[in-house]
């Protein structure tokens, strides 16, 4: 008698759950936040200083959403100029926010152990994303001031690491003063697009 109480019991209980709404699921398509808009992931784990420790290759949708703002890594050179280092800051999130990103790229580093990369007085002109996710970055002719191959890489890369973090951008090209640049200062081959290498 008390086995067939209980499971009239739960079967009322579960009426009334399925009849009020309460088990279920949420609407997700009403859901619009912007880690969905912009699909961010976790944030990586970090290496413990003096861990030397291989770890996987950095995430290129690694950004995160605060408020109104998105943390985003810019790229620099270390100081030796021989490698990329990344630097976190807070970008507000506008609707031109690889145009945003390239200009704090532009103005360097606040760290000062990293090392800005663009010749001093290099603008940008222009962004254009494309549907296909090619991004074209139109530089002002001062870029063309770099003074060695590897500065020309790495500052190449900055870019392309950089702006490889939003979802909707695979690959980068260049132009400066608003021509086609198959290079910037004669050292790189920029005829095909440049996509992130975190490797660098």
């Amino acid at each position: 008698m008390r086995n067939t109480f209980m499971v009239i019991l739960a079967l009322i209980l579960l009426s009334i759950c399925l009849l009020s709404g309460g088990c279920a699921q949420p609407d997700q398509s009403k859901i619009k936040d912007w880690q969905d808009l912009l699909k961010i992931p976790a944030q990586e784990e970090k290496a413990a200083p003096g861990d030397k420790t291989p770890r996987p290759q950095k995430n290129k949708n690694s950004l995160k959403a605060d408020g109104k703002k998105l943390q985003i890594s810019l790229y620099f050179g270390d100081a030796r100029s021989q490698k990329l280092v990344a630097e976190e800051r807070d970008i507000a999130k506008v609707e031109g926010i690889a145009r945003e990103t390239m200009e704090e790229l532009l103005k360097g580093p606040a760290n000062v152990e990293a090392v800005q990369l663009f010749p001093d007085g290099t603008r940008l002109l222009d962004i254009n994303v494309k549907p296909d996710g090619l991004c074209v970055v139109d530089l002002s002719s001062e870029v063309r001031g770099v003074n060695s191959r590897e500065q020309e890489k790495l500052m190449i890369y900055a870019v392309a690491n950089t702006l490889g973090q939003f979802p909707t951008i695979k690959s980068i090209s260049f132009m400066v003063d608003g021509k086609n640049a198959t290079s910037i200062g004669g050292y790189m081959n920029l005829d095909n697009p440049i996509e992130p290498n975190y490797s660098i």
